[in-house]
């Protein structure tokens, strides 16, 4: 099998980077981590992008994003919806990835550096910001009141639904546990869910501390990835 058929996940934040390797029937071939922190001109990923993948996927962590109705949404001008809620730096990559699921349109930027050096190494490069896999996991979740955060470079992500009904995405400045739980408890009441019988699923990295922590308020604390 050619190695052309494989496809690449790459997730980066500002305390490292990792990547998966999939072949084309989704079997993992191999994984990697580093702690160190990823220069954006990603230099240290070249070796691993040289290489020829059906897919790249890029997850990555950004504030500047905001939803959109699919009814209001015009593809060929993403930049004017984010820029009249983001402030945006002159080389961002403003992009949109429609979820007809959930009626919206998500736009978001890239930072310019970045989407230049990863496109130069390889092609078939689609790029995620957190929140799209936060809302796409949603659907995972079989509970009625879904509530779904993520912890990543001192921000907190979260993402309510009341079964397919999106209700709230946004990302918060939580550098600690107790900014965290202010931001979720504000979320909670927003969409007016009862956190005595909802469960609070968490993607991705959450030491025992902080779930120990929230499953004091909440039904339970599940992970999903």
């Amino acid at each position: 099998m050619s190695a052309a058929q494989n496809r690449i996940t790459i997730q980066l934040d500002l305390s490292g980077y990792s990547f998966t390797i999939y072949d084309r029937n989704g079997a993992v071939l191999s994984q990697e981590s580093h702690s160190c922190p990823v220069d954006l001109s990603v230099n240290e990923l070249a070796p691993v992008l040289k290489r020829q993948y059906s897919a790249v996927s890029v997850y990555f962590a950004t504030w500047k994003y905001t939803l959109v109705p699919l009814s209001l949404f015009v593809k060929d001008s993403p930049r004017k919806y984010l820029s009249a809620v983001r402030d945006l730096a002159e080389d961002d990559v403003v992009m949109a990835l429609e979820m007809p699921s959930r009626k919206a349109a998500i736009v978001f930027a890239v930072q310019g550096q970045l989407y230049g050096s990863i496109n130069a190494l390889c092609r078939n490069v689609r790029f995620y910001p957190m929140a799209y896999i936060l809302v796409d996991r949603l659907s995972s979740i079989a509970d009625n009141n879904r509530l779904l955060v993520s912890f990543t470079d001192g921000m907190l992500h979260a993402v309510a639904a009341e079964r397919d009904r999106l209700l709230f995405v946004n990302s918060f400045p939580a550098a600690d546990l107790a900014t965290a739980e202010y931001f979720i408890f504000s979320v909670v009441k927003e969409v007016m869910f009862n956190p005595e019988h909802t469960v609070l699923h968490v993607f991705g990295k959450a030491d025992e501390k902080v779930a120990s922590e929230l499953a004091k308020y909440f039904a339970s604390v599940k992970r999903i990835s």
